[in-house]
């Protein structure tokens, strides 16, 4: 597993708080949260708080608590200081002043420079008046005891009485907060009840202060504190600050929970997940869940941000296929927990088949892939879940306008388990929003469902996972148009039925011992696949899969690192299919029959890391795999590199040699394809330049070039049948393909309440079927792919965000007339060159607004995401009358709102 690291560890270094006299000291060396990360050490300090004179002069100085953020840089110099709080303005810059002055060793992450947000609060306190000398000073009684009225309590002394205790606890998913610093302070003339904002006040000088720290369950106690009005004021990193006076009675004992809300902008919102064995692909989207939930177009559905990146080709009617750098879609893989799934999204590409909810890692790898993947020559995406919460029971209800689903999550013993399902009700949507001139008419509504279950538990020392999830798609619909032959009620031309099915169920076991990291996991797949298309094909499919992989890997030394692994896939397949023969497409020429076998494929694969020098990280890797359906084999030795030329740029660069076989069976079938077809190859190079910007953003340009050969494609060739009769050969290795283009892609990740990004693709995609013959536009072609996002939040949880996408339209192969077979009284196309024309550009502007309300033991989101603001009648189709004299066009979805609702607990 892979992550890209940041160059801001914000969360890593803790919340520091000292409580000073005069004397303000720099924040203390903090504990390493994570493997690999060195904190700051002050290296310059400590500071000396001198109190403004013009200040001195006042009835009552202001004294009191300040709170300064600031990010100590990878020079060791505090930068972007920020003052969240002091008891007068005054106080400000000399407060800003002390933390610029520090200096700093600073952080380091495996070696790498990296910066560190921290937060410091010290307690400033006004001079005390020099003291009026008695002339005659009483001396207390022999035996007289002292004056104890006002102590100052020792909180680490176990003897002293618990007053005030309770737990903290994030608003709104009841999470524990560890290490919150609890205050309690003498509250004067303060009423009791909560303090909002900011208190620029100027109290005397604190009689007595009680403080502690919250543990890992969030819980805190206050020992010995003075009866009366107590001020509580609780302070947690990336939380607003909690301010509170209570009353307490004498004798009594208060037990006070409090649940701060997360600051809008909170860099400690999104764990940062580190694996001992960072493998970085050359390009690779690592995404964070908090940043795309609410992306326009989303329905909070992380995974349809892939669709955004770039190299990422727009698919017809918003499918959500995943043609990959001018791949074919069945040429890229998607592996969910180390196993591949046969689909992404649901219909339309609305949904993705599992909740990203209970994701925890997503990666985008266009090209040049690692050796763990194979089996295609495109591009790969990895999905990784994560396990259950562990702090309590949590979970989640969310309705909107295409589907309803929940979450349940929370502990089983040392354990836990998670639960999420979702059920669509678009076919009521679409039939309502799309408009009676659409060309679209359903006669089967669509409609999906998906179901994930997952347990964790530890085991001798590892953790295993079980797993089982599952998805179904079906729908029928017809395209019409007023070019249909008005005789014909039905045209079964336009006829398209769908229907697919699959459940999983896995077993991962992982492990660390010493050096070593060892995975295996098995797992099993049925699935169910239908297709009719124009009452010419008919498909059914149905599939069971066993699929496993092991892996082991060890850190040599500090600059090699060795990792092997095996794959194996086996399919037990069954299709029924009925077809035409050869290039007829005539209904009254098909062919019925049923294929059943096996396909087999195992494969060996190893990466090593090579740190040839601190700077420069070379990625040497193998991949020898068996396909035993077509009793071919192939060896496929890959590179890449990453080139660190200075802390902020890095210079990236592949070259890999990836083998794909036989996707569907029934291309091996004698009748219906060609038993003697090889492996499709294909050769990955690019070259990519990243540089980290101000700001928390980042540019990143990338030039890639891909050849392919042996591509599988149709074949009129008449060849010998193994009954001696001739047929055409179907289907044949003589394909070959060129793909080239620039991607460039600026990000803004979220701090300061903006996120997006903005994505541009340049490319070309091209392919001959046969030798001799020209070379052409591949169908999903797109010169142009253009992607802006953007998303800010407001104060009081508002949140705006939308996407604008303008993309060249797909090519297509225009029909120039159309002739009539008098015999038989059919029409046949004459059609112009394959792939010589194009569709309109698709330009399309979606708006999204949210509104969270924030509750003690629950969070409610309501929101309103708009799909084609302006309606823009996009061509996702030509539909051809019957003797091709006109044509109709079948457009994209119109504008559709969706308004829904989700309660968080």
């Amino acid at each position: 597993m892979t992550r890209s690291l940041s160059r801001r560890v914000a969360a890593l270094a803790g919340w520091l708080c000292l409580w000073a006299q005069p004397a303000l000291a720099g924040p203390p060396a903090e504990e390493q949260a994570v493997p690999g990360l060195v904190a700051p050490k002050l290296s310059v300090g400590p500071q000396t708080f001198e109190y403004p004179a013009a200040l001195r002069e006042r009835e009552d100085p202001p004294s009191g608590q300040i709170t300064i953020e600031y990010v100590v840089g990878t020079d060791g110099v505090p930068k972007e200081i920020v003052v969240l709080e002091s008891p007068d303005p005054a106080l400000d810059p000399i407060g800003a002043e002390i933390v610029a002055n520090l200096r700093y060793e600073p952080a380091t992450y495996e070696g790498e420079l990296v910066e560190v947000k921290l937060s410091l609060a010290f307690v400033v306190e006004a001079p005390a008046p020099a003291p009026v000398e008695d002339p005659d000073p009483l001396e207390p009684d022999e035996g007289e005891l002292p004056d104890t009225t006002n102590p100052d309590p020792d909180p680490d002394d176990s003897a002293a009485i618990v007053r005030i205790s309770g737990r903290v606890r994030e608003a709104g998913y009841r999470t524990p907060i560890e290490g919150a610093t609890v205050l309690a302070i003498g509250a004067g003339e303060l009423p009791v009840g909560e303090i909002r904002g900011t208190l620029y006040e100027e109290p005397s000088e604190p009689e007595w202060t009680v403080q502690a720290q919250t543990d890992a369950e969030g819980r805190y106690e206050l020992r010995d504190v003075p009866e009366g009005k107590v001020r509580l004021v609780i302070l947690a990193p990336g939380y607003v600050r909690s301010d509170r006076v209570v009353e307490l009675e004498p004798g009594k004992q208060l037990e006070i929970n409090v649940w701060p809300r997360r600051e809008s902008q909170n860099p400690y919102r999104t764990e940062v997940v580190v694996e001992r064995e960072p493998m970085p692909e050359i390009v690779e989207r690592s995404l964070e869940l908090e940043e795309i939930q609410k992306i326009p177009g989303s329905q909070n559905d992380a995974l349809k941000a892939i669709l955004n990146f770039p190299g990422v080709a727009r698919p017809p009617f918003s499918s959500g296929l995943l043609a990959i750098r001018g791949a074919a879609p069945e040429d890229s893989a998607v592996f969910l927990g180390y196993h591949e799934i046969p689909l992404l999204f649901h219909f339309g590409g609305l949904r993705s088949v599992f909740a990203s909810e209970i994701l925890a890692q997503i990666d985008f790898i266009p090209g040049n892939f690692d050796s763990r993947y194979g089996d295609a020559i495109g591009g790969v995406v990895n999905v990784q879940p994560r396990a259950g919460r562990r702090d309590g029971y949590h979970g989640h209800l969310d309705v909107n306008a295409f589907d309803a689903g929940f979450l349940a999550e929370g502990p089983i013993g040392k354990g836990s388990f998670a639960l999420a399902g979702r059920r669509s009700y678009i076919d009521f949507l679409l039939t309502q929003a799309l408009p009676e001139d659409s060309g679209i008419n359903f006669s089967v509504a669509p409609r999906y469902w998906d179901y994930q279950l997952l347990f964790d538990y530890p085991v001798s020392g590892g953790e295993l996972s079980v797993r089982a999830f599952g998805s179904s798609d079906k729908l029928k619909l017809v395209f019409s148009g007023a070019n249909d032959d008005e005789d014909a009620t039905e045209d079964a031309r336009n006829q398209v039925e769908t229907g697919q099915y699959f459940s999983r169920a896995d077993i991962v076991y992982r492990k660390r011992l010493g050096a070593w990291d060892f995975l295996i996991t098995p797992s099993f797949r049925a699935g169910f696949t239908e297709l009719g298309v124009g009452g010419i094909l008919d498909l059914d499919v149905r599939t069971k899969d066993v699929t496993g992989r092991t892996e082991i890997s060890r850190q040599i030394s500090k600059r090699l690192r060795w990792r092997i692994g095996t794959e194996v896939n086996a399919t037990l397949f069954d299709v029924d299919v009925s077809a035409p023969n050869g290039a007829s497409f005539s209904a009254a020429d098909t062919i019925t029959r049923t294929v059943s076998g096996l396909m087999f494929r195992g494969a060996m694969y190893s990466t090593v890391t090579v740190g040839v020098t601190d700077n420069f990280v070379l990625y040497p890797g193998l991949r020898a795999e068996y396909f035993a359906a077509q009793s071919r084999a192939g060896v496929d030795p890959r590179l890449r590199g990453v080139w660190k030329l200075s802390d902020r740029t890095a210079l990236k660069g592949a070259v890999g040699l990836y083998t794909q076989g036989i996707q569907q069976a029934v291309q091996l079938d004698e009748s219906f394809g060609n038993p003697y077809l090889g492996l499709q190859k294909s050769v990955h190079t690019s070259l990519a330049v990243a540089q980290d910007l101000p700001w928390d953003s980042f540019v990143e340009l990338t030039g890639f070039y891909k050849e392919l050969w042996q591509l599988v494609s149709p074949s009129q060739e008449l060849v010998s049948r193994s009954g001696g009769e001739l047929g055409p050969e179907q289907y044949a290795n003589t394909g070959v393909g060129r793909i080239y283009g620039l991607e460039l892609l600026l990000r803004k990740n979220l701090s300061d309440n903006l996120f997006g990004w903005v994505s541009y693709t340049l490319s070309r995609s091209t392919r001959i079927d046969a030798p001799g013959e020209t070379r052409e536009l591949f169908d999903f072609d797109q010169t142009h792919i253009l992607t802006v996002i953007a998303s800010y939040k407001f104060p009081r949880g508002w949140q705006l965000g939308a996407r604008f996408r303008l993309v060249s339209g797909n090519p297509y192969t225009e029909v120039q007339n159309g002739v009539v077979d008098a015999q038989v009284g059919t029409y046949f196309p004459i059609n112009g060159p394959i792939n010589g024309a194009r569709l309109p550009p698709f330009h399309q502007l979606d708006l999204r607004l949210d509104k969270t309300w924030v509750l003690p033991i629950l969070q409610v989101s309501l929101y309103v995401d708009v799909q084609n603001v302006y309606n823009r009648q996009n061509t996702e189709f030509i539909n051809y009358a019957y003797d091709y004299q006109s044509f109709s066009t079948i457009n994209s979805l119109p504008i559709i709102p969706s308004i829904g609702f989700r309660v968080e607990l």
